[in-house]
């Protein structure tokens, strides 16, 4: 929807308005999962497994996304490249970002192993250096888009491998990274925010650009209604899970400066095959705006539905909380 409501609305090329749907397409764990955590501790959704099966759709939700915004970054900077190699581009990035990403998650079971007396760090070095040496060595063979896909990968398959041995889901690795993130999330936007020339936004397409925004959030919350009518799930539900599947932040600030930082990159001869290097620096001022815009407009409003709506539209099954919904109905009544 994205695509084509760029190419119709703010002339985009159709791979640069596939890239820009796959950007604004993920959802952020980061908002959405302490708002679930907060609704499951208190019993909202339990006992059908809404809070799981939202938190494992944004996984799935963000590795579709990383991995196809990288096919047609790609294809987008491939202009006068050979046929074949464009058409096989996509999948090549897939089968790399896969295979390594399968391989390196379980050599994070195997180095070391489980009795070793530092397990807990070295693991947390394998999996860190395989994702960096995904995303740079990705970025050397000229298939990005397979780096995110690997460093995804390999982390859902280190995580699987590690349950069988034990570890749940707040093992020592686990809680690592949650510290680093503490100091990387602001970083991450911090420097999205660097990028953004308020002097260079162009005001005319910048309407335009809410516009799509706003329409694709919309469509993206009945498709959402509908996707879930297949279950057991009351309307009430439904309708929460629309809500649920709106926040955007992370995904959209790291992936939301790429496009403009390849156009910078590209040397005069490329711009021979390219075209107009003003147009295209143009269009990723775009693209950036519009990633910022999503975090401003869907974060704040998401997380708030999330925590408002949860406790109206879900069912709980901790007797305390239950209660209060009795008690509610009552002082209505």
């Amino acid at each position: 929807m994205v695509a084509i409501l760029s190419n119709l609305i703010l002339g985009f090329p159709w791979t640069v308005g596939f890239m820009l749907g796959f950007v604004l397409a993920a959802v952020s764990p980061a908002v959405i999962i302490p708002c679930l955590m907060s609704l499951s501790s208190r019993g909202y959704g339990v006992a059908k497994g809404i809070p799981t099966l939202v938190i494992a759709a944004c996984s799935a939700d963000d590795v579709v996304a990383i991995s196809g915004f990288g096919i047609f970054l790609g294809l987008t900077f491939s202009k006068g490249a050979p046929l074949w190699k464009l058409i096989l581009h996509g999948p090549i990035e897939v089968i790399i970002g896969v295979s390594f990403g399968v391989f390196w998650g379980l050599l994070a079971q195997w180095i070391p192993n489980k009795g070793h007396r530092h397990v807990a760090f070295f693991r947390w070095l394998v999996l860190l250096g395989g994702g960096l040496i995904a995303l740079f060595g990705a970025h050397l063979i000229h298939y990005d888009g397979a780096g995110g896909l690997a460093t995804i990968i390999m982390a859902f398959v280190a995580g699987m491998q590690w349950r069988k041995e034990g570890w749940g889901d707040h093992n020592p690795v686990t809680k690592t990274f949650k510290r680093m993130w503490i100091i990387l999330e602001p970083v991450i936007f911090a420097l999205i925010g660097t990028e953004i020339q308020v002097d260079k936004i162009n005001m005319n397409t910048l309407g335009l650009s809410i516009v799509v925004l706003l329409i694709a959030l919309l469509v993206r919350m009945v498709g959402t209604y509908f996707a879930v009518c297949g279950g057991e799930l009351t309307r009430k539900e439904k309708i929460f899970m629309a809500f649920a599947w709106l926040p955007k932040a992370t995904v959209q600030a790291a992936l939301g400066p790429i496009f403009l930082d390849n156009v910078i990159k590209q040397t005069p001869e490329q711009w021979e095959v390219l075209g107009n290097k003003e147009e295209w620096t143009n269009m990723g001022n775009d693209i950036l705006t519009l990633a910022v815009l999503s975090i401003l407009i869907t974060a704040p409003i998401g997380a708030v539905c999330i925590l408002g709506f949860g406790p109206k539209l879900l069912s709980s099954d901790n007797p305390e909380e239950q209660s209060e919904e009795e008690k509610d109905v009552e002082s209505k009544h």
